[in-house]
């Protein structure tokens, strides 16, 4: 009774229905690339970088944790008849755990916890329920599988509130040539003990992303510490170019990249650690030069 419950969703063509399958559709937009590529730096640049700077890094470790567990596990998906996501296309990605609804636990309920507006946390408690949800109804992930993404998904919110709650008390204090050899040795490992081969360019790419935002953040709060201006206005035009900016240079590192021969570690660590630093440095002190973000 209990696996039946965890893994048969044969149930779930008897509740779709033309008005639904849109609204699911959505939701499990908000898990994908194209989605999280650009709300990701955008809440960073947009609102207090210090709280979303973790949401940042959080967000970042739980794909690799993710991504690490789908490869140990190796849990198939649901029979792909059952299949009507419009962007997963291949039957050969794993199910356990539900990647989605493990950054959907990190994303929603992180903000839904720092956020003081209302509208906010209702806002993010929705799709909070909603992205699992989706998961189920295009017939992509059985319950367990959800079910297994919020798990893991509250664990590394535990974890991350631990790590950052001894960082703010001095209990943690590591000085930056520290935190950069630890992250290279962290990374360097998963890279060579990962479970596949077909999957290392996430610890690269993913890697390269983590690395490139800390020398960023750190450039900025030594010598810039950027602050937004106070006209809200052109602050939130200023996001949005920036993030115009973010998506062209990912559109010229790809294509940089298709011309030369180089190892794909190579070329999606160092594209990633632009990336990164792009987020954290490189996009507010083009804003700062056209005076849409100030410095010290």
């Amino acid at each position: 009774m209990l696996y039946s419950f965890l893994n048969d969703i044969s149930w779930v063509v008897n509740i779709r229905t033309p008005y639904l399958t849109p609204l699911f559709e959505f939701f499990t937009w908000l898990g994908y690339r194209d989605f999280l590529f650009m709300f990701i730096p955008f809440v960073y640049w947009c609102f207090d970088r210090k709280i979303f700077g973790r949401l940042v890094i959080i967000v970042f470790f739980t794909a690799i944790i993710n991504s690490l567990l789908k490869d140990i596990f190796q849990d198939p998906r649901p029979d792909f008849s059952l299949n009507i996501d419009p962007w997963l296309q291949t039957e050969t990605s794993f199910g356990f755990p539900s990647g989605h609804t493990q950054i959907a636990v990190v994303i929603w309920l992180y903000i839904a916890l720092v956020a003081k507006n209302s509208i906010v946390r209702t806002v993010s408690i929705l799709f909070l329920l909603g992205v699992p949800l989706s998961r189920i109804y295009l017939g992509v992930h059985d319950v367990g599988d959800v079910l297994g993404g919020m798990i893991f998904g509250l664990i590394t919110l535990y974890l991350a509130s631990i790590v950052y709650k001894n960082i703010e008390i001095g209990k943690i204090n590591f000085s930056i040539f520290t935190q950069y050899a630890g992250l290279m040795f962290i990374f360097i490992i998963l890279y060579f003990l990962w479970p596949s081969d077909h999957e290392t360019t996430i610890v690269t790419g993913i890697g390269g992303l983590i690395i490139g935002f800390f020398i960023g953040k750190n450039i900025d709060y030594k010598y810039f510490n950027f602050k937004r201006i106070p006209n809200s206005y052109f602050h939130y035009f200023s996001c949005f170019f920036a993030l115009i900016i973010f998506i062209l240079l990912n559109e010229i590192l790809e294509l940089g990249f298709e011309l030369m021969s180089l190892p794909i570690w190579f070329e999606s660590s160092v594209s990633s650690l632009i990336l990164g630093l792009y987020i954290s440095f490189i996009g507010l002190y083009l804003l700062s030069k056209i005076k849409l973000q100030s410095s010290r």
